[in-house]
């Protein structure tokens, strides 16, 4: 108590004493101040995991806790802190204690705390990039405004009351994490989706509230009995999950939803838009029809629908694409049912190496392209071709989906008829070809069908994906367009690097990268390649000015990629196994193990369907321990044991 009180932080985080072993044990009168010192991880417990209340504190412990506190600053006070040009960098967490403190022209290599101490007053960070966590414990309805501030991962967990978030300028967040009500409005931002991905946890008590205005990359729904709002905005993809049944969305008016995945009972209300529903449990209720309805992997064409005041099945809802044009689509009726006559095949689609996407920019065995080229595509069968993102779940109505985004295009050809897409309008990144032939057949997966879209010159340099590699232990940063190491050596540019790992404590060690790792520039990629193992979330930041363009133009902002390396695989019998054997599997950690035909595409959503269709196979792995992967039923050929989250490798069943 006394350490809390000399560091002023008050307020009641009752939750993070619960953590201990012991807690039940712990008083009710200090539990208050050890969940406050134990969520600033100045205390952290025995190994055994327990607080010991009623042991003594040994001088040792006492310098430790002190220091942990002294080494952090704490802004108790309102005022401005942070110089007035230029960038303080500061090593270490931060803690702001009390309303009216505006941070400003900072770089914190650790993490950024605000307190509960704050009430339900404001703070204010001012172009302030944060490499590690940010936890907001505090603020009121009107409080933290995010002004041109780069923000990784953020926790809110505000016992006090609901925090409103506001961004604006270029301010961004990885990432957030919702354990209490929230307000997040991020209309003012300039940047698109300057909210990555948002976690409404299941820690949210029932009943509670939470509004999302302005555009959001993805937001995913583990909590039980909540009310989501989106008055005005975008969500690319909303996902209910399976344990968040009586789940409340309303949609305003001038508001969008791409894509929403249902996996629970949800009542759907407002005048927004949904462009496509996949549905995968019963319960669902819509107040507004959404402009497509799929029917999920878990779900089937019976299961129930309410549309308005209709209580409907999905196979009454469900609508197929619109028919290729030409008479071997049959009449384009709703009720037409479309039968692929005996033998008929997938089509294949590729991308040819002509036109604007020639040799010369065939780099690392991809095609390579930019924003304003024409690209081209062919199918070996009469259809139509899609050009959409390479992550886009082989679902038509998704293709559908990204093409009324303009996040893709879609253009009808004739068997072997070469196809031109104009790529002006798309933003840079990594894209497919897909065919879809008259019957609704799709073509699988193939190397060829890919190519990357590089920004136009005169778009600035900027950061656009990230690809993980488990168990080779690299990870590749990608950029809009090609990059030049503007440090000189790869040993300059290392040295420049920050990387921050996040222990299961909370506790942040931030240092350059490590010396025996090493660093790679291919094209428009960055590669960080670990000499050891990584069991802990990272996040690496590339300062502004470390690379450049082709044309010499300086990165102009920090760089922060937050990411964990997944379950890394090994088949205990590798190469090829006869049809009806098991295949034996471990990973490191527990994981989702999937057994799939090679050229199925590799997103969640097209593995789960190859499941439900009967030509792929699934284990839940325990960490360390075997687990067998059946074949039984399954066709000979080629196929890959796909690790979510991590890593594959490839087996032939004979």
């Amino acid at each position: 108590m006394i350490v809390a009180r000399l560091l002023r932080m008050n307020g009641e985080e009752n939750g993070n004493a619960a953590k201990f072993a012991d807690a039940a044990s712990i008083p009710d009168w200090s539990r208050a101040p050890i969940g406050i010192l134990a969520e600033h991880a100045i205390v952290d417990g025995y190994e055994d995991g327990a607080f010991r209340p009623a042991g003594l504190v040994t001088r040792a412990e006492a310098v430790v806790m002190l220091d942990r506190a002294s080494s952090s600053p704490i802004y108790h006070k309102p005022g401005v802190y942070g110089p007035a040009s230029g960038t303080e960098t500061i090593k270490g967490n931060i803690q702001v204690t009390a309303s009216g403190v505006t941070l400003q022209n900072m770089k914190i290599e650790g993490d950024l705390i605000l307190a509960a101490g704050i009430g339900k007053g404001d703070v204010t960070p001012k172009n302030v990039t944060v490499t590690g966590t940010t936890r907001i414990l505090g603020g009121g309805v009107n409080s933290v405004h995010l002004v041109d501030t780069v923000l990784g991962i953020v926790s809110v967990n505000n016992t006090i009351s609901t925090v409103r978030i506001v961004l604006k300028g270029t301010a961004s967040i990885q990432e957030i994490s919702l354990h209490t009500a929230a307000i997040i409005v991020a209309d003012e931002a300039t940047t698109e989706h300057a909210v990555g991905k948002v976690t409404l946890t299941g820690q949210l008590p029932a009943d509670a509230q939470i509004t999302l205005v302005g555009s959001f990359e993805a937001v995913q729904v583990l909590a039980q009995r909540i009310l989501l709002e989106i008055p005005k905005g975008s969500v690319s993809k909303l996902t209910i999950d399976r344990l968040s049944g009586q789940t409340k969305l309303v949609i305003g008016k001038e508001a969008n939803v791409l894509s929403l995945i249902i996996h629970a009972a949800v009542s759907v209300f407002g005048e927004g838009n949904v462009q496509l529903a996949v549905v995968n449990a019963p319960g669902a209720q819509f107040e507004k029809q959404p402009q497509r309805i799929e029917i999920g992997s878990d779900a089937t064409a019976q299961t129930p629908i309410k549309i308005g005041d209709k209580e409907l099945t999905l196979g009454d809802v469900v609508k197929p694409l619109l028919p290729v044009p030409g008479p071997s689509a049959g009449s384009g009726s709703d009720d037409d049912e479309i039968v692929p006559p005996p033998g008929t095949v997938s089509p294949r689609s590729l991308i040819p190496l002509e036109g604007s996407v020639t040799e010369s920019v065939y780099v690392n065995q991809l095609r390579i392209a930019t924003v304003g080229d024409t690209v081209y595509g062919i199918a070996d069968q009469r259809g139509f071709l899609y050009l959409v993102p390479g992550g886009t779940d082989r679902y038509i109505s998704m293709l559908d989906y990204r093409v009324a985004a303009k996040q893709g295009q879609r253009a009808f050809g004739e068997a072997n008829q070469k196809v031109s897409f104009h790529t002006a309008g798309l933003p840079a990144g990594d894209y497919v070809i897909v065919a879809v032939n008259s019957y609704y057949l799709m073509s699988d997966y193939s190397p060829d069908q890919e190519i990357r879209l590089l920004a136009s010159p005169e778009t600035p340099l900027a950061q656009n994906s990230v690809q993980v590699y488990s168990n080779s232990r690299f990870v590749d940063i990608g950029f809009n367009k090609p990059i030049r190491n503007a440090l000189g050596t790869m040993e300059n540019l290392g040295k420049s690097v920050t990387h921050s790992t996040y222990k299961p404590t909370g506790t942040v060690t931030s240092n350059t990268y490590e010396a025996g790792d090493t660093i790679e520039i291919m094209d428009s990629i960055i590669r960080f390649t670990f000499a050891a193992g990584q069991p802990d979330p990272i996040t690496l930041t590339l300062p502004a000015g470390t690379l450049t363009d082709d044309r010499g133009v300086p990165l102009a902002n920090d760089v922060a990629v937050s990411f964990e390396f997944g379950p890394s695989l090994t088949v205990v019998n590798p190469g090829a196994v006869q049809a009806g054997s098991p295949i034996a599997v471990i990973t490191d950690k527990a994981a989702d193990v999937y057994l799939v035909k090679r050229g199925v595409s590799a997103t969640k959503g097209d593995l789960e369907r190859a499941i439900g269709s009967g030509t792929a196979k699934k284990v839940e792995t325990i960490a360390g321990q075997e687990a067998f992967l059946p074949t039984d039923k399954l066709a000979p050929g080629e196929y890959v044991v796909i690790a979510w989250g991590g890593s594959s490798a490839s087996i032939l069943i004979r």
